[in-house]
C-alpha cells in the first residue's frame, strides 16, 4: 500500500513568512542570540560571570521552570570566549561514570563512537576521573577554563550531587580546575539545606535567583525577539494584548515564546498586522486544548444570569455577546436525543421558550479559521491548573485586566 502524497504548499503559509521574519522569533530553544537580559537576569548575568571569571568552584542558579537559565547559561559561556571548554548536561538521571563520559565527550576528549564501542564504554569513575583531571592540568598552561552546566538539578540523586562536590576538589597550584554551575528549580534550596548535603552546600560560592519579567519587561522580551528574527515593524501588539500576555504567562520567558508563537499564527489567520487581545485571547484558549466553535452558534448566545431565563437573540451594546457555557448546550443536546428516542421522534415543543440556534453545516465551516474569542471565566478555568501550581510554589494566583469589557 502506497503511503499518500505530501502536499506540494501548505495551503496556510508560515506566519513567518507573512511577517516578513527570517526565523521563528519565539520557537521554545536555548539559543542564546536570543538571550534578554531583563532587571532579574542582568543581575543573575553579572553575578555568575563575576564568580566564573575569579574561578569560583560552586555556583547556584535557581528559578522557576521556563524562566530562562539555560539560555542566560549558554550566554555566559559564550561571553568567556574561545579558550573556555564547556559542558552543558540536561539529563539529571545519570549515574557518575555517565557523566563523567558526558563530559569528556563535550570537552571533545572523546568521541560518541568511543562512547559506545571504544575502550571508554566500559570505563570506571577512577579511569575516567583521571582521564578528566590530566585534561584539566593541561588547560592551565593555555590559560583555559573548563564549566560544566548541570541543568535540572533538583532531581539529580544524592550519590551523583556528592560526586559533583568530589569534582570541584579538583585543583592545582591552589587554583580550582573546574567550575560547576548547578541549575535547578526553587526546591533544589530545600535539598541543599539537607544534612547529606551539608558539605556540598558549604562549597556554593554564589546563589542566584532568576524571577519573572514585569510587564514592562514583558513587552520588552516581545519587541526584542522579533528584532532578533528578522523585522520589529511588521508586527505590534496592542497594550491589552501585551496585558494579557503578561497574565496569562505569569511573566515566564518560555510561557511567552508559546503564548505569543500560537498568537502570531492566529494573527496571520486573520491577516492581522497589529496583534489585539482578542487573538491572544483566542491563542490562549487553542493552547488549552478547547476546540473551536461554529461562529453562527455563538453570535446569538448571551451568558445567563442566576435566577433568570436563558434569552436568545439579546445582544448587548456595541456587539458585545456572552456565550453559554459548554454544560447548557450539552445538557440541552442530550435531553433532546432522550425525548426523542422516548416518544419515537415526536418531540413536543408546545409553549417552548427555548430555542437551540441552528448547526452551522460543515460544509460551511472554515477549516482552520480564527477560534470564536473566549469569555473571561474560560480563560480563568482554563488556566487555573497552572495557577494553583504557582500559588503552591508561593507565587499567588494571576489577576486577570480589570477593564474586561474592553476586551471582550
Amino acid at each position: 500500500m502506497q503511503p499518500p502524497d505530501l502536499p506540494k504548499s501548505s495551503p496556510d503559509p508560515l506566519y513567518e513568512t507573512f511577517y516578513g521574519l527570517k526565523e521563528q522569533p519565539f520557537a521554545i530553544s536555548t539559543d542564546p542570540k536570543f538571550l534578554f537580559l531583563s532587571a532579574p537576569h542582568r543581575r543573575a548575568y553579572d553575578e555568575m560571570m563575576a564568580g566564573l571569571t575569579r574561578d569560583e568552584s560552586l555556583l547556584l542558579l535557581t528559578g522557576e521552570t521556563g524562566s530562562g537559565k539555560t539560555t542566560l547559561c549558554r550566554g555566559i559561556i559564550g561571553a568567556l570566549g574561545e579558550r573556555t571548554f564547556s559542558s552543558v548536561l540536561h539529563q539529571p538521571y545519570m549515574t557518575g561514570p555517565e557523566m563523567l563520559r558526558l563530559i569528556l565527550r563535550d570537552f571533545g576528549l572523546v568521541s560518541k563512537e568511543d562512547l559506545r564501542r571504544g575502550t571508554m564504554a566500559g570505563a570506571d569513575v577512577p579511569h575516567l576521573m583521571e582521564v578528566l583531571e590530566g585534561f584539566l592540568r593541561s588547560l592551565v598552561a593555555l590559560q583555559s577554563r573548563a564549566v560544566v552546566v548541570i541543568d535540572e538539578a533538583q532531581s539529580l540523586s544524592p550519590t551523583l550531587l556528592d560526586e559533583v562536590r568530589m569534582l570541584t576538589a579538583i585543583e592545582k597550584d591552589g587554583r580550582r580546575l573546574i567550575q560547576i554551575v548547578l541549575c535547578g528549580q526553587p526546591m533544589l534550596l530545600n535539598t541543599l539545606k539537607t544534612e547529606p548535603m551539608y558539605a556540598l552546600n558549604e562549597r556554593i560560592t554564589r546563589r542566584v535567583a532568576l524571577t519573572p519579567l514585569s510587564p514592562a519587561e514583558v513587552e520588552s522580551y516581545i519587541y526584542h525577539r522579533l528584532a532578533i528574527a528578522g523585522s520589529a515593524d511588521a508586527v505590534s501588539f496592542q497594550p491589552e494584548a501585551i496585558k494579557w500576555v503578561a497574565e496569562l504567562s505569569r511573566g515566564l520567558p518560555r510561557r511567552v515564546n508559546v503564548l505569543c508563537d500560537r498568537t502570531l499564527q492566529e494573527g496571520r489567520a486573520v491577516s492581522a498586522t497589529v496583534i489585539s487581545a482578542e487573538l491572544v485571547k483566542r491563542a490562549a484558549k487553542s493552547l488549552a486544548g478547547s476546540h473551536p466553535t461554529p461562529a453562527a452558534a455563538e453570535d446569538e448566545i448571551e451568558m445567563p444570569v442566576a435566577g433568570e431565563p436563558l434569552a436568545i437573540s439579546e445582544t448587548r451594546e456595541g456587539g458585545r455577546l456572552w456565550r453559554v457555557i459548554g454544560g447548557v448546550a450539552a445538557g440541552a443536546l442530550l435531553l433532546g436525543s432522550l425525548a426523542y428516542w422516548y416518544f419515537g421522534g415526536q418531540i413536543v415543543d408546545e409553549a417552548a421558550n427555548f430555542t437551540m440556534p441552528a448547526r452551522a453545516s460543515v460544509s460551511t465551516m472554515a477549516p482552520g479559521g480564527p477560534i470564536p474569542v473566549p469569555t473571561d471565566a474560560e480563560l480563568e478555568a482554563y488556566f487555573r491548573e497552572m495557577a494553583l501550581g504557582i500559588a503552591r510554589r508561593g507565587g499567588g494566583l494571576p489577576q486577570f485586566p480589570d477593564d474586561r469589557d474592553q476586551l471582550d
